[in-house]
């Protein structure tokens, strides 16, 4: 990547960054071009808050429990244990960690041992004999005597760590405000020694002093002494990487220049060397191969003569470089590439490095549909993956379709049947033979304007929103998709669901309401104003999570008991930025940087509950496929949850003795409620139309009871129950005789 490049296109992006969610949006997919140390040093030159750096912890028991994730995502580091028998990979990705074993016997072969499900997205991993620590805001431990089963020892989560560093027994941290220093003699339980106020993005440890990155400097720290540690030099440049081999200091800077410098007297560096025009995002020297440097770019930089660095070769690879490794004793080069997974690099001749292999693709799951055993998820810009959930502890990808490379995205999967639907390329739908789920075959196509950004099937129909317009498309001959009917939509959509004859879609312009009574005519017929990030429905009841620049976010129920004319009943706040939502019963799960609950018992009266789980990432979509609930968190994977019932706290109320009973639920005039107690009951009954507006009031009455609707319009009424023995809500709906 060139970072010159990059940093003109985020200093274009930067004065919007407060305008809006759709701005904040393109920051964040801008920032994701560039490696994770890099993006937490943009946001901090900017006193802008990183997302990625934020509190794993749950408040109390958050009423989910996580039975199965997907954690894969894009690569972002690398690190090997070579002897002379085996050579073990160590790749971080999403929120994991894959283990691997490195094969080259006749052709070069890549065997998944293991994957370890890290508490977020995972950064620098590093070995040491027995034990793998993992950077995921905080430092994991594990001990991998065996390599197929992991064990993890310890999280040390406090304070969140940028970096860290292992040598020995001594682990190295750098953390918002300073560097920290513990013993882990037992790793089970690291012993604070030592720390002083200095803090870098990226660190690496040599010969008793600590080296420390970041934008204000090169810090260099006398760490001899593990209960004092202490600056002893300050080098002025902007620091992307560090690699310290004997007496030599080797780093990159944010100005795309690798520069050497002698710390034989680290107190006091010395300048050696540097060449411009390298974009050393991280470093490797092999120490059996100590005169050639490698970066992730893919450069490779001939340091023989240290006062004169130069470049022997380069090759260019296809995905946006982060870490690399190097196995000299297997002439290859491991690069974490970022959405293009762990590319394998030929160096037997440096001068002429070539791209070997690839494999572990993925990059941030944006939509999930599940189909039985199997679950779809749309992967951005790795296209489609397959997975099989049977176990939905252990989900395992069975296949896909990619679309790497080709820099188009895959935001939304729609299934039916034996097919799935997804954007790729132009012609931008594509139908895909998912008979054989571990060799997905694609099927057919048609033109629509650009990638459906959510998807769904209903009959022989896909109901496509894009951004700016809406699409209905024949599958019923899915190897030839026809576009049957299109309507325009005001701005960029991020959702659809479908009910009766009607279409309502999460826009940034709002919620739009569309009828598709007749697919090949789809209309606009209500347009409710406000920026809606996701929606979903239950009865006549939209709930629909919304976007505020000034305040947090709301959740808002609206009653589309009248589709055209949508109607708020009630909102409640949630916290900032939340993406979709999803409800289970009387429970709405907001969905964002965290999931919040609101109780949805009473559509009319919202209530924000105290619990909320944390993801490993931010979650793009969730979903409800019973027993489950599904959550896309985007470079974090997939998460499968159960609910707990005793999870959600409920406010405390008193339950009613009896069960409140309503005969008929569908009525054209009179309905009685009973309850099936003996003992009569005191209190009233408040109807409510599907606006929320009261309609009547009864009171003070025991004995039998009834309510007259007679004169009362068509359409969904809420009877809310309250008596000295509890409440209750009951729907029903009054017709008009014809």
């Amino acid at each position: 990547m060139n970072l010159t490049r990059l940093g003109v296109m985020l200093a274009a992006l930067v004065q919007l960054v407060d305008a809006g969610m759709m701005d904040q949006m393109l920051v964040r997919d801008s920032l994701r071009t560039m490696p994770r140390w890099e993006q937490v040093r943009w946001l901090a030159r900017r006193g802008l808050p990183d997302p990625y750096m934020r509190d794993l912890t749950p408040t109390g028991d958050s009423g989910l429990r996580c039975a199965g994730r997907w954690s894969y995502g894009p690569s972002t580091w690398v690190d090997v244990r070579a002897t002379a028998d085996d050579t073990i990979v160590f790749l971080s990705r999403g929120s994991g960690v894959s283990v691997i074993r490195f094969q080259s016997q006749d052709s070069l072969r890549l065997d998944l041992l293991s994957d370890i499900n890290s508490h977020g997205l995972t950064g620098r991993c590093q070995v040491r004999d027995t034990l793998l620590y993992v950077n995921s805001g905080g430092v994991e431990c594990y001990d991998i005597s065996s390599l197929s089963n992991p064990v993890l020892l310890n999280w040390l989560s406090q304070p969140l760590i940028y970096d860290f560093f292992v040598v020995d027994t001594l682990l190295y941290t750098s953390s918002r405000d300073s560097l920290r220093i513990f013993s882990v003699a037992n790793p089970s339980s690291p012993q604070p020694l030592g720390a002083c106020a200095d803090s870098g993005f990226v660190m690496f440890v040599a010969g008793g002093h600590a080296y420390l990155g970041h934008q204000a400097g090169l810090f260099i720290l006398d760490v001899t002494n593990p209960a004092a540690p202490h600056r002893v030099a300050t080098l002025g440049y902007d620091v992307l990487s560090i690699w310290v081999q004997d007496t030599l200091l080797y780093f990159g800077t944010y100005d795309s220049t690798f520069r050497v410098y002698n710390v034989k007297h680290a107190a006091s560096p010395v300048p050696v060397g540097s060449l411009a025009g390298v974009g050393a995002a991280s470093l490797c020297l092999p120490p059996t191969c100590d005169t050639v440097v490698y970066t992730p770019s893919f450069d490779v930089i001939d340091v023989v003569n240290p006062a004169t660095p130069h470049r022997v070769g380069s090759v260019s690879l296809p995905g946006w470089e982060y870490g690399v490794a190097v196995v000299p004793a297997l002439n290859a080069a491991l690069v974490a590439d970022y959405y293009e997974g762990l590319v394998s690099v030929d160096i037997r001749n440096p001068a002429a490095p070539a791209m070997d292999t690839q494999q572990y693709a993925a990059d941030e799951a944006s939509d999930i549909r599940v189909e039985g055993s199997l679950a779809y998820v749309a992967d951005l810009l790795a296209g489609m993956r397959i997975l099989d959930i049977s176990d939905p502890t252990r989900p395992t990808a069975l296949g896909g379709m990619d679309s790497l490379s080709s820099g188009v995205r895959c935001p939304s999967v729609a299934v039916k049947d034996s097919f799935a639907f997804m954007g790729l390329s132009r012609p931008w739908f594509r139908s895909v033979d998912v008979s054989d789920p571990a060799h997905p075959l694609m099927a057919g196509a048609c033109s629509i304007p650009t990638e459906p950004q959510a998807m769904v099937v209903r009959d022989s129909f896909v109901y496509a929103a894009l951004n700016y317009q809406f699409n209905v498309i024949n599958v019923a001959r899915p190897r030839e998709p026809q576009v049957v009917g299109t309507c325009g939509l005001p701005e960029r959509s991020r959702e659809v669901i479908l009910s009766d004859t009607f279409a309502y879609v999460a826009d940034f312009g709002g919620v739009l309401v569309l009828s598709v009574a007749r697919p090949d005519n789809p209309r606009l017929v209500a347009n409710w104003p406000r920026l809606v990030t996701g929606i979903d429905m239950q009865d006549t009841v939209l709930y629909a999570v919304t976007y505020s620049n000034d305040t947090d976010d709301v959740l808002l129920s609206l009653s589309i008991a009248n589709p055209a004319a949508p109607y708020v009943l009630d909102s409640v706040i949630v916290p900032r930025t939340m993406h979709d939502v999803v409800v289970v019963d009387t429970i709405a799960y907001c969905a964002g940087w965290e999931m919040a609950f609101v109780s949805v018992a009473d559509p009319c009266n919202l209530r924000r509950l105290p619990d909320r789980w944390v993801p490993p990432s931010w979650i793009r979509r969730v979903i409800y496929a019973p027993p489950y609930i599904y959550t896309c968190c985007t470079d974090g994977g997939v998460c499968i949850h159960e609910t707990l019932e005793t999870g959600i706290s409920e406010e405390a109320k008193r339950p009613m003795v009896g069960q409140v009973m309503v005969t008929p639920t569908v009525t054209t005039g009179w309905v009685r409620f009973l309850t099936n107690d003996a003992e009569p009951w005191r209190g009233r009954v408040t109807v409510y139309d599907a606006t929320g507006a009261q309609y009547a009031v009864t009171s003070g009455f025991n004995g039998s009871r009834s309510i007259d609707l007679s004169s009362a319009p068509g359409g969904v009424y809420l009877l809310r129950f309250e008596t000295d023995k509890g409440s209750s809500i009951v729907k029903v709906v009054k017709t008009v005789r014809r």
